[in-house]
């Protein structure tokens, strides 16, 4: 990758980045009652998709391969 394939890369990413940071942080700090409200879905979600995805693994494997 030449020099100026870099620089076209970081003329894209870098505002990009930054525009991101910035709406980020407001979208954190605008609405931090939101995400508080949020927090315990979010932490139970991981347990409940495991408890209720993953139930049906045990003992059954398919033996079948009729290729």
């Amino acid at each position: 990758m030449g020099k100026r394939a870099q620089r076209r890369l970081m003329m894209v990413w870098l505002p990009l980045g930054g525009i991101l940071a910035v709406g980020g942080y407001l979208l954190v700090t605008g609405q931090r009652l939101h995400l508080y409200q949020a927090l315990p879905l979010l932490l139970l979600a991981c347990p409940l998709m495991h408890l209720f995805l993953h139930r049906h693994h045990g003992g059954q494997q398919d033996h079948g391969d009729d290729d």
